[in-house]
């Protein structure tokens, strides 16, 4: 019989140290993920209990008003409410993650920098951490992305379509890997 696996939050909730930017007071916080329209991942540590300032700090990492979207149960991406109106740039990562975890082809692009949560708390309405399971699948697609946008450089895709579709090719096979992995 396989082993079940249990998707459970990386770092649930921890205390930052004092002194680390709140006037000397611990305070607990859950770990969410930027990634930028480059595929960049960077950490991002919201406040744990506190709706409204975690609201405050999303919409400032993705540049103005987001909107939560949702291709995973357990997961949230806050995407910028207006990011191709806007002009931005696509954010192939967060496109590919929401591909592969939906399984199909999303017929249209996100557009922006984005901010990945774990699901929103029924009781306080904040947002809850990212399990480890699927950080390590964000981690996946955007090292998937940024190695295939740098392979575009020597050898040009045909077309758009073609791109994408070499690009959701990588990625499918790079999620299946790590989600089959013990």
């Amino acid at each position: 019989m396989p082993p079940v696996i249990v998707d459970q939050p990386s770092d649930r909730v921890r205390t930052a140290p004092a002194g680390a930017g709140d006037r000397g007071r611990g305070l607990e916080v859950v770990r969410a993920w930027h990634i930028d329209e480059g595929a960049r991942l960077t950490p991002l540590d919201l406040p744990a209990d506190d709706a409204g300032a975690q609201y405050a700090q999303i919409r400032s990492a993705v540049g103005g008003s987001a909107e939560a979207a949702y291709y995973h149960r357990a997961a949230v991406l806050h995407v910028p409410s207006t990011g191709s109106v806007d002009g931005l740039e696509p954010n192939l990562a967060g496109w590919a993650l929401a591909c592969g975890w939906r399984q199909m082809d999303l017929p249209y692009l996100l557009y922006g920098p984005i901010v990945i949560t774990g699901s929103y708390d029924a009781e306080s309405a904040a947002v809850g951490e990212l399990s480890g399971r699927l950080t390590a699948q964000v981690r996946t697609v955007c090292d998937t992305v940024q190695e295939t946008v740098i392979g575009w450089r020597t050898r040009r895709p045909a077309s758009n379509e073609a791109a994408l579709s070499e690009l959701l090719a990588y990625t499918r096979r790079d999620l299946a890997a790590v989600i089959s992995s013990p």
